[in-house]
């Protein structure tokens, strides 16, 4: 599975659409996770914490609000009290803020339903695990812990893998001497690094299938924002049928 050097990281995930193919009134569904070596996430969190204090000073955005994208792109005038302008200003930040910061990588995985043969949320995940177990490998390890792991944090539980068929996910990418435990959940109102990755999710999501927002020009800022950060140093996977398409960071 990989160089003992790999190190312990962590793997907040969290998702954008449904899975359903029939009646759904979305074509895709999207994984977004953000991966951090263990001994990086202090100071990762540090600095998730000093860009939400900038976004309350400069756009009055509450540095202890849910960074939820569907509600803060939503069509309210306010929220929180703050103009959309200056929600979409404070989405651009937050996304900079990630591109920016070398400790988080951002990883997503994006299905387009109708063409996927399989279980939708099943080949998702089996495609992020693979893509972070890789990122992991790849790695020369960090000076401070070489000892393996790879724990996974879910919005609430909502977006895990169900425990039926994780054993198929570990035996299929020979996980077993990496993940730690199962999946868990957390409230993402009490996790900064999964309200980033809720925004990556959705906004990953509105560049294949953008609703009536995304498809205005000022709003294009947003994607290719996203869109800047993952083609720079993130990774890519796109599942349109049978073994999917993989792009590299």
């Amino acid at each position: 599975m990989g160089q003992v050097n790999e190190g312990m990281h962590l793997l907040y995930v969290d998702e954008s659409g449904d899975t359903g193919r029939e009646g759904s009134q979305t074509s895709t569904f999207t994984l977004s996770g953000l991966l951090v070596h263990h001994a990086e996430w202090h100071g990762a969190l540090a600095s998730v914490k000093r860009m939400r204090r900038r976004v309350h000073d400069k756009y009055g955005y509450p540095p202890h609000a849910e960074l939820h994208a569907s509600e803060m792109l939503g069509r309210s005038q306010e929220h929180h009290g703050v103009k959309r302008g200056q929600r979409v200003q404070s989405v651009l930040h937050a996304v900079e803020m990630i591109r920016r910061d070398q400790r988080l990588t951002p990883l997503r995985v994006i299905v387009e339903k109708h063409d996927s043969p399989r279980d939708v949320i099943r080949a998702a995940w089996l495609a992020l695990l693979r893509a972070a177990s890789g990122h992991i490998a790849s790695n020369e390890g960090h000076s401070l812990c070489s000892a393996p792991g790879l724990a996974v944090i879910c919005d609430d539980h909502r977006t895990a893998p169900s425990a039926a068929w994780l054993g198929e996910i570990n035996a299929s990418l020979d996980l077993s001497e990496l993940l730690i435990d199962e999946p868990f959940g957390r409230d993402s109102k009490q996790s900064p690094l999964l309200q980033l990755c809720d925004l990556l999710a959705y906004l990953s999501k509105q560049t294949v299938e953008p609703n009536s927002l995304f498809r205005q020009a000022h709003a294009q800022a947003m994607l290719k924002r996203c869109e800047k950060l993952f083609s720079e140093r993130g990774i890519t996977i796109l599942i349109k049928e049978e073994g999917g398409a993989f792009a590299p960071p």
